[in-house]
């Protein structure tokens, strides 16, 4: 021990630790930046992958709803049809119809029955048998109305009768179960028959 010269203490008990310490110091802020930069670097493709895959579905998946849910119905996309166009005549022992069948016909009974005519009347019209100003008639000119017309008119001008009928007679009707319809005559009613052309609307 005594022959070993007082540097080789200096170089044993302070240097080698502090060139140890200065290693460890570098080794760990490297360390440090190739994590940092790994986990930048794993950051940034995750949130990339992200838009273009997770991103890019959930959008389409969110916007598809989203787009179903701001797109209504085209204002002029036709009403729905429940029955007709068709052909309908009341007779003396047929004069009444329900229209919220699916296909009306003439029967002898008010049951269910929507619009009817009375052959014995000095008047012939047509009416509800229910009394309601659920009846309008439409102008005999222009293009026919649409259920959206129809409607209109039996809340503007709602009535319980037809009035006098001739042929071309155009008429709105609320039914019963709240449908609507359109009424058109076929031919100058007579004391035997009464002809018409029935649509009616969901």
């Amino acid at each position: 021990m005594s022959n070993q010269p007082k540097w080789a203490w200096w170089v044993v008990g302070i240097v080698i630790p502090v060139v140890g310490i200065i290693v460890s110091i570098q080794l760990a802020s490297k360390s440090d930046s190739g994590a940092k930069s790994d986990a930048g670097s794993q950051s940034q493709s995750a949130s990339s992958g992200a838009s273009a895959t997770g991103g890019s579905g959930v959008g389409s998946a969110s916007g598809g709803s989203e787009s179903k849910a701001a797109t209504p119905p085209a204002a002029d996309q036709p009403a729905k049809v429940f029955a007709g166009p068709l052909k309908i005549t009341l007779t003396e022992d047929s004069s009444y119809v329900d229209l919220d069948n699916s296909k009306p016909f003439p029967g002898p009974s008010d049951k269910g029955a929507d619009v009817t005519t009375g052959f014995m009347l000095p008047t012939q019209d047509l009416y509800p048998p229910k009394s309601g100003n659920v009846m309008a008639v439409s102008s005999p000119d222009g293009p026919e109305p649409t259920k959206a017309d129809c409607l209109s008119l039996i809340q503007k001008n709602g009535t319980y009768t037809s009035g006098k009928l001739t042929s071309g007679t155009r008429l709105c009707l609320q039914t019963d179960e709240g449908r609507i319809a359109y009424l058109r005559l076929t031919a100058v009613p007579t004391r035997k028959a009464l002809m018409f052309e029935a649509t009616v609307w969901e």
